[in-house]
């Protein structure tokens, strides 16, 4: 049997509220990885995962009474890999995950938890191992996704706009000379929620 040498996981999303967070974490405890939460001012929540290979963090953002988390990252340790995959099913994650294998690439996409499909990427080949019979609610489930990753992240943009617009008001009486750099950000925020909320 071939043997992975990581897991990519090439988009990840999960949504929470706090009681569910705290048994996100408790899921990696009980399976033995080294875990550490950072609680932000904003209500933020930073979990960091840490194995033999170094650290993953994932970013929490607090929208009302949830939070969420859209991220990616590479998992070469199999004890996490397999925390990491429980916990995908079990928070009825999305994603998309790429075992690798020495010469080809399984990919898995996960909807609500759940594996929708499965291929196996072999050189320039793709071949198809698992398909969900139902595509139409597969594709609805899809679309439904985006667009509430959209409306989370045009929510979090508008946060941090808030922030920076309290920061460039702080500074413009204490610090002028930040106000140039706060004025970039905030432009590259504003064109941010232009392309989302079009």
């Amino acid at each position: 049997m071939a043997q992975r040498l990581a897991t990519n996981y090439a988009k990840a999303y999960f949504t929470v509220n706090e009681e569910e967070l705290n048994q996100f974490v408790s899921l990696f405890t009980n399976e033995h990885i080294s875990v550490d939460v950072k609680v932000c001012d904003n209500g933020d929540r930073d979990v960091i995962l840490t194995d033999k290979n170094g650290e993953i963090q994932l970013s929490f953002l607090r929208v009302g009474n949830r939070f969420s988390c859209d991220s990616s990252y590479l998992i070469r340790d199999r004890q996490l890999a397999n925390a990491m995959r429980k916990a995908m099913k079990a928070f009825r994650g999305y994603g998309i995950v790429h075992r690798i294998y020495d010469g080809f690439t399984v990919v898995y996409h996960y909807d609500q938890g759940s594996v929708v499909s499965i291929q196996e990427l072999s050189g320039n080949e793709e071949t198809s191992i698992f398909e969900n019979s139902s595509p139409s609610i597969t594709n609805e489930l899809e679309s439904l996704f985006q667009q509430v990753g959209s409306e989370q992240e045009i929510e979090s943009l508008r946060l941090e706009t808030d922030r920076w617009l309290d920061l460039r008001n702080w500074a413009k009486q204490s610090a002028p000379e930040k106000l140039p750099a706060i004025d970039a950000r905030l432009a590259t925020l504003s064109q941010r929620l232009f392309e989302l909320e079009v």
